[in-house]
């Protein structure tokens, strides 16, 4: 792997695990600072690597290289400002395990979810901070503008920093009430690596693996060992036992319908079943825990036209009791079309384009162009498809859907 490869590879893969090490050590009110520093400590890295070996530990190259920036900055800031630098943090010894790393990034997702910070400020903090996305995924993610998450994490850094916020696990009371939107972030996390929004690859499956391990880790402690906790443990199991199905030896998409199941993974979806049983035992119901029935359906047909689609239809009907989102409706018209057929279906394409909720959402653009083809108005599904290609960040998603415009000519 060349140099500026591997660089790039940390920084979507550690960067997030870097910056929690960090600032448990530092403190939050020098979140900015373990930033700035990993970020020079990459930069670092590129400059020097092609010129030297590249270290054995990597992780630890950079950790390193980012401390002691950092304890560099704080005591010229203590020499103009009276500014202390943390003890643990001048006299620290590296624990670079992963147990260590993965306790550090559970403390700091706890940290970032802190009822001072509104909620939009503890998601976009933590995919940001933990996740190492960028801000276009993250908007991606939220169905929201680039320019309006950019500001608010300006803001949620600001904040975070005055409300000088302690990194430490809090009271067993505290992490009930903020575990529902931990388990959001992980799942949110999870979401980018399964399907990434822009980038050359439709799959980051270390973020994937990162979501899961972060879940395991909440499982550990009788508090988090939820319902919730298991059924996102299953849903992601099952989601990561089709990873190698999804995409051809060049990384192209594969979609469900072609899929080769027989390269799907009947580990982990055995895993995911005992996971979803676990979730199920006390009759308890939960967004994720339908969400993984949903899923287990697909992974347990032999085939995609073996598919129970009545069954997952009556559970996208109970999501949307939990949940009336746009995005659940707009899933859910999937299953719609293939009960009741393509006319209802684009009927309820053209109730949610009305709400002008879609208007930058490149899949509902693909599904309302296969509606339309259904119906043999290829003309206006062609409309459809085209504008799905223009929104589609990730290219091989953009492949993918170009691949089916050729098909129509």
């Amino acid at each position: 792997m060349q140099t500026s490869q591997l660089v790039d590879h940390f920084f979507r893969t550690e960067y997030g695990k870097a910056v929690s090490y960090l600032t448990s050590k530092f403190g939050a009110s020098n979140l900015e600072l373990a930033e700035d520093s990993v970020q020079e400590s990459l930069i670092k890295a590129m400059q020097t690597w092609p010129y030297s070996q590249i270290p054995d530990n990597p992780t630890g190259w950079i950790l390193r290289v980012a401390r002691n920036k950092m304890i560099d900055q704080l005591r010229r800031d203590q020499k103009t400002n009276n500014q202390e630098v943390p003890e643990r943090a001048e006299g620290m010894k590296e624990d670079l395990s992963l147990e260590s790393i993965n306790d550090d990034m559970v403390r700091m997702m706890f940290a970032c979810c802190h009822p001072s910070l509104s909620q939009e400020y503890q998601i976009i903090l933590t995919l940001k901070i933990l996740g190492g996305l960028s801000v276009r995924e993250i908007s991606s993610s939220l169905l929201k503008k680039e320019e309006t998450v950019a500001k608010a994490y300006t803001r949620a850094k600001k904040k975070f920093k005055k409300e000088e916020i302690k990194l430490n696990l809090p009271s067993a009371d505290e992490i009930e009430k903020r575990l529902d939107i931990v388990l959001k972030i992980i799942y949110l996390l999870f979401n980018e690596g399964y399907k990434s929004a822009e980038g050359d690859n439709l799959i980051r499956q270390d973020l994937c693996e990162d979501a899961i391990r972060l879940n395991g880790v909440l499982l550990e402690s009788e508090i988090c060992d939820t319902p919730s906790t298991n059924a996102l443990m299953a849903l992601m199991h099952f989601h990561a036992s089709r990873f190698s199905a999804r995409v051809d030896e060049e990384g192209n998409v594969i979609s469900l319908e072609d899929q080769d199941r027989s390269r799907w993974d009947q580990q982990l979806i055995q895993q995911g079943l005992n996971y979803l049983n676990n979730a199920s035992e006390n009759g308890s119901m939960n967004e994720y825990l339908i969400q993984a029935a949903i899923s287990a359906n697909h992974c347990q047909a032999a085939t995609f036209k073996e598919t129970d689609w009545k069954n997952i239809l009556s559970l996208y009907d109970l999501q949307l009791q939990l949940s009336p989102t746009p995005i659940v409706e707009l899933n859910r018209v999937v299953a719609l079309e293939k009960v009741h057929g393509p006319l209802l279906g684009l009927k309820e394409i053209e109730r949610l384009e009305a709400t002008q909720f879609f208007e930058e959402y490149y899949l509902f653009y693909a599904i309302k162009s296969e509606m339309l083809k259904k119906m043999g108005s290829m003309e206006d599904a062609r409309t459809a498809l085209e504008r799905a290609v223009l929104l589609a960040k990730n290219e091989r998603e953009k492949v993918y859907l170009l691949s089916k415009l050729e098909m129509m000519d």
